[in-house]
């Protein structure tokens, strides 16, 4: 697949160098180097991971409420006058 990059001239000349060392045209030091960074996934395990976020969601759900219930806060509680009562 092929990509463009847009890189800056000082950059590029930094790449263009390390892959001179290397022993490698540009677009193989580049691909070596992509591929260390990004293997590729096997299809399998991203199936897995696709069937998993289910029982994740799941257990997600379950662990969120195994905290306890907070009742939530009223109106009155909110107005400016109960928070400060010796000022009204």
């Amino acid at each position: 697949m092929p990509i463009t990059l847009n890189l800056k001239p000082e950059v590029e000349a930094g790449l263009k160098a390390q892959a001179q060392a290397a022993g490698l045209s540009l677009e193989q030091f580049l691909s070596r180097e992509l591929e260390a960074i990004a293997p590729a996934a096997p299809a399998e395990s991203l199936e897995t991971v696709a069937d998993g976020s289910d029982e994740w969601e799941k257990e997600f759900d379950e662990w969120l409420d195994s905290f306890p219930q907070r009742p939530v806060l009223g109106e009155e509680a909110l107005k400016r006058e109960n928070w400060y009562p010796d000022r009204w």
